[in-house]
């Protein structure tokens, strides 16, 4: 288990798509007058905390929707859930 959480971060840390979004949203923090190197190590920690955050997040829920999805009625019952919403969509779409 614990392997498959270093890989989980270590792609999720990868990603250049997340680092350009976090940071994107750097500069109004970082004050010029200041020295840099703490300013970006701590938004570093902060980017870190936030992504190791959101994985235990989505782990979690993967755990729950696994649980969840071993008793045979779930299924069927998600499926019905995820078709209405689709559904409510593109009515949505053809109407709005």
């Amino acid at each position: 288990p614990m392997g498959l959480a270093v890989q989980g971060f270590v792609t999720a840390i990868a990603n250049p798509k997340g680092w350009a979004f976090m940071v994107s949203l750097l500069p109004p923090f970082i004050n010029a007058a200041k020295p840099m190197a703490p300013q970006i190590g701590a938004l570093v920690a902060l980017i870190l905390v936030i992504e190791f955050s959101c994985l235990m997040l989505y782990a979690s829920g993967g755990r729950t929707l696994r649980h969840f999805l071993a008793k045979s009625g779930n299924v069927t019952l998600m499926n019905r859930i995820a078709g209405s919403l689709m559904l409510f969509v593109g009515v949505w779409l053809a109407f709005g």
